[in-house]
Order: C-alpha cells, then sequence, then structure tokens
C-alpha cells in the first residue's frame, strides 16, 4: 500500500493498549466530576437566590399604611384639552403609580404634548427592532 500505512500499523501494534484504556476512563471520571461540581454550585446558586427573593417578598409583605384617599382636585385646562381628556390622563397615571406600589398624592401640572419627528408606528418599529436581546 504505502510507506505511512504500514508505519502506522506499527505504531498501532506497539500501543500500550492498558495504558490508554487507564488514560480514556480517568479522562471520563474528571469530566463528569467537573459537570457534577457544577450541577452542584447552580442547584445551590439557585437556592441562595430563592433565599433572597423570599426575604424580598417578606420585606414586602409587612402592613402598610392603606394608601391615602384622593383629593379631588379641579384641574384647569388652558391648552384646549376636555375635560375628559384630562381625567383619562390622571386616571392613566394614577394606575401606573398604583402598580408599582407608589400610593403617595401625586399633581400633574401640566399637560403638553410632545413633538415627535416620526410618527408613532415607525417610533414603535425602531424600538422593536433596536430592542436588546
Amino acid at each position: 500500500m504505502g510507506n505511512w500505512f504500514n508505519d502506522w500499523l506499527d505504531k498501532l501494534q506497539n500501543v500500550d493498549w492498558g495504558q490508554a484504556v487507564a488514560t480514556f476512563f480517568t479522562g471520563m471520571v474528571v469530566v463528569f466530576a467537573a459537570l457534577i461540581v457544577l450541577i452542584i454550585i447552580l442547584w445551590a446558586f439557585g437556592k441562595i437566590m430563592e433565599n433572597i427573593g423570599k426575604s424580598r417578598e417578606n420585606k414586602k409583605e409587612e402592613p402598610q399604611s392603606p394608601p391615602a384617599s384622593p383629593k379631588l382636585v379641579e384641574v384647569v385646562s388652558d391648552d384646549g384639552l376636555s375635560d375628559e381628556v384630562v381625567a383619562a390622563i390622571a386616571g392613566a397615571v394614577s394606575a401606573i403609580l398604583g402598580e408599582e406600589g407608589n400610593h403617595s398624592g401625586f399633581v400633574i401640572k401640566s399637560i403638553k404634548r410632545t413633538r415627535q419627528a416620526s410618527s408613532a408606528w415607525g417610533t414603535a418599529g425602531i424600538l422593536e427592532n433596536t430592542r436588546p436581546f
């Protein structure tokens, strides 16, 4: 066949198979031991984070003072917005602040339109396509 093939056969016949098998099993044991250690570390990290989350939830569950009753404020709109629009904006702000747990009073001092260089759909497209992973 060729000189390289005969050299390869000579090397194959001169291999210490006992050492090769021992090296193979030693490598397998080391790899699986490292995997088991990684699994234990990740499991312990998960338990630690779970306990931290529970302790934060317990702190949040402490009795809070009841939310202050909303104060009725007369809104004067001089920028052409109807009272219904102002009431809708105030209700939306109140709902968002209530979900965040901020029950303190707030005052809307003015409502102004923002100037956008592009339409709302264009802005939504840009935000959707440039959102980080």
